[in-house]
Protein backbone atom coordinates (compact mmCIF):
# COMPACT_ATOMS: atom_id res chain seq x y z
CA UNK A 1 0.00 0.00 0.00
CA UNK A 2 1.26 3.25 -0.97
CA UNK A 3 0.84 6.37 1.47
CA UNK A 4 0.51 9.90 -0.23
CA UNK A 5 -0.17 13.28 1.80
CA UNK A 6 -2.83 15.36 -0.38
CA UNK A 7 -4.16 18.83 0.50
CA UNK A 8 -7.43 20.01 1.27
CA UNK A 9 -7.97 23.96 2.10
CA UNK A 10 -4.41 24.17 3.12
CA UNK A 11 -4.35 21.18 5.33
CA UNK A 12 -2.36 18.19 4.66
CA UNK A 13 -4.05 14.38 4.75
CA UNK A 14 -2.34 11.32 4.56
CA UNK A 15 -3.89 9.00 2.58
CA UNK A 16 -3.55 4.84 2.01
CA UNK A 17 -4.37 3.75 -1.53
CA UNK A 18 -3.03 0.53 -3.52
CA UNK A 19 0.29 0.98 -4.76
CA UNK A 20 0.18 2.38 -8.95
CA UNK A 21 -3.55 4.35 -7.62
CA UNK A 22 -0.73 7.73 -6.46
CA UNK A 23 -1.94 9.58 -9.35
CA UNK A 24 -5.43 8.99 -9.96
CA UNK A 25 -5.89 9.49 -5.81
CA UNK A 26 -3.87 12.65 -6.34
CA UNK A 27 -6.28 14.02 -8.91
CA UNK A 28 -9.53 13.06 -7.04
CA UNK A 29 -8.02 14.94 -3.84
CA UNK A 30 -7.43 18.25 -6.03
CA UNK A 31 -10.91 17.81 -7.79
CA UNK A 32 -12.14 17.65 -3.89
CA UNK A 33 -10.03 20.21 -2.92
CA UNK A 34 -11.00 22.78 -5.54
CA UNK A 35 -14.97 21.69 -4.58
CA UNK A 36 -14.12 22.64 -0.84
CA UNK A 37 -12.54 25.77 -2.43
CA UNK A 38 -16.07 26.97 -4.79
CA UNK A 39 -18.08 26.07 -0.78
CA UNK A 40 -15.34 28.20 1.07
CA UNK A 41 -16.38 31.42 -1.59
CA UNK A 42 -20.09 31.08 -0.19
CA UNK A 43 -19.05 30.31 3.62
CA UNK A 44 -16.06 31.70 4.40
CA UNK A 45 -16.66 31.75 8.71
CA UNK A 46 -17.33 27.68 8.03
CA UNK A 47 -14.72 25.51 9.77
CA UNK A 48 -13.28 22.52 8.20
CA UNK A 49 -15.30 20.10 9.13
CA UNK A 50 -18.23 21.79 7.94
CA UNK A 51 -17.09 22.25 4.67
CA UNK A 52 -16.04 19.12 4.12
CA UNK A 53 -20.01 17.98 5.08
CA UNK A 54 -21.16 20.69 2.49
CA UNK A 55 -18.76 19.66 -0.10
CA UNK A 56 -19.60 15.84 0.48
CA UNK A 57 -23.48 16.83 0.06
CA UNK A 58 -22.85 18.94 -2.83
CA UNK A 59 -20.67 15.40 -4.34
CA UNK A 60 -24.23 13.14 -3.27
CA UNK A 61 -26.21 15.72 -4.93
CA UNK A 62 -24.29 15.03 -8.47
CA UNK A 63 -23.82 12.13 -7.78
CA UNK A 64 -28.00 11.78 -7.67
CA UNK A 65 -28.01 13.67 -10.70
CA UNK A 66 -26.48 11.66 -12.31
CA UNK A 67 -28.14 8.74 -11.22
CA UNK A 68 -31.23 9.74 -12.47
CA UNK A 69 -29.43 11.05 -15.62
CA UNK A 70 -28.22 7.77 -16.97
CA UNK A 71 -31.37 6.07 -15.80
CA UNK A 72 -33.08 8.48 -18.05
CA UNK A 73 -30.78 7.51 -21.07
CA UNK A 74 -31.40 3.40 -20.19
CA UNK A 75 -35.08 4.37 -20.43
CA UNK A 76 -34.46 6.00 -24.02
CA UNK A 77 -32.26 3.63 -24.98
CA UNK A 78 -34.38 0.55 -23.79
CA UNK A 79 -37.05 2.70 -25.69
CA UNK A 80 -35.03 3.13 -29.05
CA UNK A 81 -34.06 -0.93 -29.27
CA UNK A 82 -38.47 -1.54 -29.36
CA UNK A 83 -38.65 1.34 -31.59
CA UNK A 84 -35.65 -0.70 -34.10
CA UNK A 85 -37.32 -3.76 -33.41
CA UNK A 86 -41.09 -2.50 -34.63
CA UNK A 87 -39.08 -0.35 -37.63
CA UNK A 88 -37.16 -3.54 -38.18
CA UNK A 89 -40.24 -6.26 -38.29
CA UNK A 90 -42.08 -3.42 -40.27
CA UNK A 91 -39.33 -3.62 -42.87
CA UNK A 92 -39.87 -7.51 -43.12
CA UNK A 93 -43.66 -7.26 -43.90
CA UNK A 94 -42.79 -4.59 -46.31
CA UNK A 95 -40.28 -6.57 -48.06
CA UNK A 96 -42.70 -9.96 -47.81
CA UNK A 97 -45.40 -7.64 -49.42
CA UNK A 98 -42.92 -6.36 -52.51
CA UNK A 99 -41.79 -9.85 -53.11
CA UNK A 100 -45.40 -10.96 -53.07
CA UNK A 101 -46.44 -7.99 -55.81
CA UNK A 102 -43.32 -8.27 -58.04
CA UNK A 103 -44.02 -12.51 -58.09
CA UNK A 104 -47.64 -11.34 -59.36
CA UNK A 105 -46.39 -8.97 -61.77
CA UNK A 106 -44.13 -11.89 -63.16
CA UNK A 107 -46.70 -14.34 -63.48
CA UNK A 108 -48.85 -11.65 -65.21
CA UNK A 109 -46.14 -10.62 -67.76
CA UNK A 110 -45.90 -14.30 -68.16
CA UNK A 111 -48.90 -14.82 -69.42
CA UNK A 112 -48.93 -11.98 -71.62
CA UNK A 113 -45.82 -12.29 -73.34
CA UNK A 114 -45.44 -15.04 -75.79
CA UNK A 115 -43.65 -17.90 -74.91
CA UNK A 116 -40.59 -16.36 -75.46
CA UNK A 117 -38.61 -19.93 -75.00
CA UNK A 118 -39.29 -20.66 -78.78
CA UNK A 119 -36.70 -19.34 -80.98
CA UNK A 120 -37.40 -16.78 -83.24
CA UNK A 121 -38.04 -17.95 -87.15
CA UNK A 122 -38.06 -13.96 -88.29
CA UNK A 123 -41.49 -14.40 -89.22
CA UNK A 124 -44.30 -11.58 -87.90
CA UNK A 125 -47.10 -13.68 -88.85
CA UNK A 126 -46.92 -16.87 -86.46
CA UNK A 127 -46.24 -19.02 -89.85
CA UNK A 128 -42.50 -20.56 -90.01
CA UNK A 129 -39.90 -19.09 -92.34
CA UNK A 130 -39.34 -21.11 -95.32
CA UNK A 131 -35.76 -23.14 -95.07
CA UNK A 132 -33.01 -21.46 -96.32
CA UNK A 133 -30.78 -18.89 -96.56
CA UNK A 134 -32.53 -15.93 -94.91
CA UNK A 135 -29.69 -13.90 -96.50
Amino acid sequence: MAEITISVNSRPFQVVCRDGDEAQVTQLAEDFATRVATMKKGNEKAGDSHLMVLTGLMLCNDLRDLKHELEAVRQELAQAGQSRDALSARVDEIEDVLSAALNNAAEKIETILPDLSEPSNGSSNGTPAPPGNPL
